[in-house]
């Protein structure tokens, strides 16, 4: 299972699964490098439908285009990456009709580009009409249905419904806020909360806010509002938890309570492309949101626009760490950065030594750059693949970060 077949199914499940639907079947659900079966919160009695017996199936199949459950009796059937290798796939449509109860719900996804991969075969590519036809050929009714711009798949989502009256939902419906991922006590190791950097970071970007001067800044990740607040004109800020002391008290700040991947979905248009001036990403400390975060900004940055990653230089391991046990936390944001200077050797990306956690500041971004787009189930594969690579010590050492001046600054910016 594809990285981004993970992410629109956790969205489905999230936006449209209520808590009274019990019985979810899940049609081809042999777990290959993963199964939505993760997904399911716990109450859920998740089943499991394949072919052939293997990890993650509870149900063999008899006959392909007949499933062993009586009329009416499912409330959510999911499927993803299946569709393409069922010879008659509308038949298996007309089976999802006659099974689910009135009010019930399926979840589909199928790719609409990518490789001939056979399961044992590989038959089609679905593109975003499909699945209106495929609602009005098996008497559902098609809620919800989107294209993921991410390849090689470039999924088609869709979200039907037996009947009933749910509509689409456009807007984060309600915060689910996110555990403050703060730490009261030290790590036991002393060194694991050592820092260092030749200038405070806030300094550091309080000089990128002058050189730049932009007309519009975008922060993701406010915290206590420190950072944001050095922005002097309009800025674009998204957290969907911030620290209890945080306060928007400027007009010009358009405060978004959402993570950024809500915001990015739900919010298209919001912000014009090639209006960003200076962007600072300082949310999720893990490589995957990392990725995804640089990937929305850069395509709406500015041709001289500069993007800026927090937490990129740690000094521990333990720093590293994806949950957090220290102070000092970084989480792996090293790990997208190795990633970013392996594959986008057009950016200038430039190491700042900045304490407490050094900066990562990047030059000459390309909206029309479509290389981590197109190669993103690639990416995110390598990176769950890499999760428990060790930390360089070229890293520890900040052998490549540079002093921080405001000269050097002005230098690497070409102001």
């Amino acid at each position: 299972m594809h990285a981004s077949s993970m992410e629109n199914m956790a969205r489905c499940i999230t936006s449209y699964m209520d808590p009274e639907d019990i019985t979810v079947v899940d049609l081809g659900a042999m777990n290959v490098n993963g199964s939505y079966r993760e997904l399911m919160p716990d109450h859920a009695n998740y089943v499991g439908v394949d072919l052939e017996a293997g990890n993650g199936v509870d149900v063999v199949l008899e006959d392909v285009y007949t499933l062993p459950f009586e009329d009416g009796s499912v409330d959510i059937v999911l499927s993803g990456q299946m569709l393409e290798h069922c010879a008659h796939f509308w038949k298996v449509f007309n089976e999802i009709a006659r099974i689910l109860k009135p009010g019930g719900k399926a979840f589909i996804i199928a790719p609409s580009s990518g490789p001939v991969h056979r399961y044992p075969v590989d038959c089609y590519r679905f593109y975003p009409d499909a699945y209106q036809a495929l609602a009005d050929w098996s008497g559902l009714r098609l809620i919800q249905s989107w294209t993921d711009e991410r390849g090689p798949w470039y999924d088609l989502i869709g979200v039907f419904q037996k009947g009933g009256t749910r509509q689409p939902l456009l807007q984060q419906a309600s915060l689910n806020p996110v555990a403050q991922n703060y730490r009261q006590e030290p790590h036991v190791d002393p060194a694991a909360e050592r820092t260092r950097g030749e200038r405070p970071y806030l300094d550091v970007l309080r000089d990128l806010h002058t050189l730049v001067a932009p007309e519009i800044y975008l922060e993701i990740g406010v915290r206590k509002g420190t950072s944001l607040a050095l922005s002097k004109g309009r800025a674009i800020a998204i957290d969907p938890d911030p620290h209890a002391d945080f306060k928007v008290d400027r007009p010009e700040i358009d405060f978004h309570r959402c993570t950024s991947d809500d915001f990015f979905f739900f919010n298209p248009d919001a912000i014009e492309p090639g209006s960003i001036d200076l962007a600072f990403i300082d949310g999720m400390h893990l490589a995957e949101y990392v990725l995804r975060d640089f990937m929305n900004v850069e395509r709406l940055m500015s041709p001289r626009g500069v993007i800026v990653i927090d937490d990129v230089l740690p000094i521990h391991q333990v720093q590293t760490e994806r949950a957090r046990c220290s102070q000092v936390w970084t989480g792996d944001v090293w790990r997208f950065v190795e990633l970013l200077a392996q594959t986008r050797p057009d950016l200038g990306l430039h190491w700042l030594d900045t304490e407490p956690t050094g900066l990562l500041v990047v030059t000459r971004p390309s909206a029309q750059n479509r290389v981590l787009w197109q190669e993103y189930n690639k990416f995110a594969r390598h990176l769950g693949d890499t999760i428990d690579a060790p930390l360089p010590q070229d890293i520890i050492d900040r052998g490549h970060a540079v002093t921080p001046t405001t000269a050097m600054l002005a230098e690497i910016l070409g102001r």
